[in-house]
Parts: C-alpha cells; structure tokens; sequence
C-alpha cells in the first residue's frame, strides 16, 4: 500500500512541477494558503473568472495524471 502512495505522491509533486506558473501560484493560493477565489483575483490582479478557471484547469491535469 504504501508503495502505491508513494508513487502516487510522485507523480503528483511532478505534475504540480509542470503546471503553469500562473495555475501553480492560484492552486497554492487556493489550497495552502485557503484563499477565497475573489482573495486571490485582488491579489493577483487577475479577473475572478480567469482564477475559478485556471484552478479548474490545475485540478483537471492533477486528476488526469492520478488517473482520478
């Protein structure tokens, strides 16, 4: 089981590694530091609808390469 984890855990970090800048800062806003999506477009300054799709997008690849 845990070979399995660990592997998993692999090919999540490298994933995460070839995401996009732009999707890797947004999902870390999201997800680390539990930023709402409107926190994160004034803090970014970027259009709260191009933050909801670029974490979309980051989690999509993510599950893509979970196979999930």
């Amino acid at each position: 089981v845990l070979g399995r984890f660990e592997e998993d855990l692999t090919a999540l970090r490298k994933a995460i590694r070839n995401l996009t800048t732009r999707r890797r800062k947004v999902l870390t806003l999201a997800m680390i530091e539990q930023r709402t999506h409107s926190e994160i477009a004034a803090a970014t300054g970027t259009p709260l609808g191009t933050v909801k799709a670029r974490i979309r997008r980051a989690l999509q690849a993510l599950r893509g390469v979970l196979g999930r």
